[in-house]
């Protein structure tokens, strides 16, 4: 062989082994970039857990031993965080805890240790559910062709840094029950998945339009798991702080809201904000949330069968209608992701990586200017819309004007399709 064609040879292996190394390049970059973020946080709510939800959570895991009865009540909880924190109760601090009793339950064994052994305890429980979330989203991508793709778009969508922003908090479990509760679905074990979907009822805000998504569907054992799970749920908590805890709850979550409303992610926070009134904002948010849930059954006939595309689309639907939900909700947007990933993978992988390029940008912003949040997530619902509509086969189309073999097609086309 002539030199020459020996070193364009060596050339054009180089290039083409270079083009195949870039995108793990880039994945693996996103990773150390997406992880060097988590330690951090992970650092500083070790250090300072008095400026994370860990105090909440741990006082809440006092309380539901100490005094269940009281467990909602804005004196108990200011209590127990002075005597955590080390300060006087004359400072009124309070972080509370407003989600379910059967929640602070599951953290009870927290109240043995003090709030910094506590917060550790958390953080590495947390940074375990995220590195299993990550796993269970790169599961969900396998019908995307390119595993650095792949994982370029699980780690961009579950380790985002709006969904690092608060490490001890119940995002991270409910999100991999969550995928997990998909992968079940998938395989046709749809009273299991409805059950672990259940989980997600400890932030209700982000489930309430599944429900109408999941009826859209006629997914009957999928929403019945969830019913079920969801009344458990809600049955320990009853029996834990009894029909007044619930009552309490509602009054601590609505003394806490006017103040929270625009640091929400939904499109009732911009209506909040342009009118400065948190009231306005939750009766948009109501207004919405018939909407959706309305056309999702007028409309909901893409749908049909269809369990997985229906809590997806119910999620991100939530997410976009409530009017409180903080930023690291964003990562169970981990679910539509992927499901836009299975159409489109480089479509997904620009609005996962959007979710943290406008958290980056909107700091830069006033206080008031920091609503970038909703535009991304109203982007991600229409994609998500798309994304899931039925794929039309030739066999469909064909069968269209037969109306006994149009059932048969409909079927058919509904198995090849990727996003049931």
């Amino acid at each position: 062989m002539e030199p020459t064609a020996i070193t364009e040879h060596r050339a054009g292996t180089s290039r083409a082994t270079l083009r195949r190394g870039l995108p793990w390049i880039g994945a693996l970059l996103l990773l150390a970039v997406l992880g060097a973020a988590l330690i951090t946080e992970a650092h500083r709510e070790i250090t300072d857990p008095g400026d994370s939800d860990a105090i909440a959570l741990v006082a809440g895991a006092h309380l539901v031993i100490t005094d269940p009865q009281h467990l909602y009540a804005a004196v108990a909880q200011e209590r127990v965080e002075a005597s955590l924190l080390h300060i006087s109760t004359r400072d009124r601090f309070i972080a509370p805890f407003n989600n379910l009793a059967a929640g602070a339950l599951l953290l009870s064994p927290l109240a043995h240790a003090d709030l910094w052994t506590a917060s550790e305890i958390m953080v590495l429980a947390s940074t375990v559910l995220f590195a299993a979330a990550l796993l269970l989203a790169f599961q969900l991508l396998t019908p995307v062709s390119s595993r650095p793709l792949r994982l370029a778009i699980a780690v961009a969508a579950a380790l985002s840094i709006p969904a690092i922003d608060a490490l001890v908090q119940w995002d991270s479990l409910m999100t991999v029950a969550l995928l997990g509760s998909v992968l079940l679905a998938e395989r046709r074990r749809y009273g299991w998945a409805g059950l672990v979907l259940a989980t997600l009822i400890l932030k209700p805000q982000v489930l309430w339009l599944v429900v109408p998504s999941l009826v859209a569907a006629r997914s009957w054992r999928c929403l019945g798991g969830l019913l079920i799970g969801s009344a458990a749920w809600i049955a320990v908590s009853l029996v834990i702080t009894g029909p007044q805890g619930f009552v309490a709850l509602a009054k601590l979550v609505a003394g806490n809201y006017p103040g929270q409303y625009d640091s929400s992610i939904g499109i009732p926070s911009l209506i909040s904000a342009a009118t400065g009134s948190g009231s306005l904002g939750l009766i948009a948010a109501g207004c919405l949330g018939a909407a959706a849930a309305a056309l999702l059954l007028w409309r909901g006939s893409m749908l049909r069968g269809r369990p997985v595309a229906a809590v997806a689309l119910g999620l991100v639907l939530s997410l976009l209608c409530s009017p409180h939900v903080t930023i690291e909700d964003l990562i169970l947007i981990a679910l539509p992701i992927a499901l836009i990933a299975r159409r489109w993978p480089l479509l997904a992988l620009v609005e996962a990586v959007a979710i943290s390029a406008i958290e980056v940008v909107q700091v830069q912003l006033v206080m008031g200017a920091q609503h970038l949040q909703p535009v991304v997530l109203f982007v991600i619902a229409v994609s998500t819309v798309l994304a899931v509509r039925p794929v039309v086969t030739a066999a469909s189309v064909g069968d269209a004007g037969d109306p006994r073999r149009g059932a048969r097609g409909a079927e058919a086309g509904a198995r090849l399709n990727p996003l049931r």
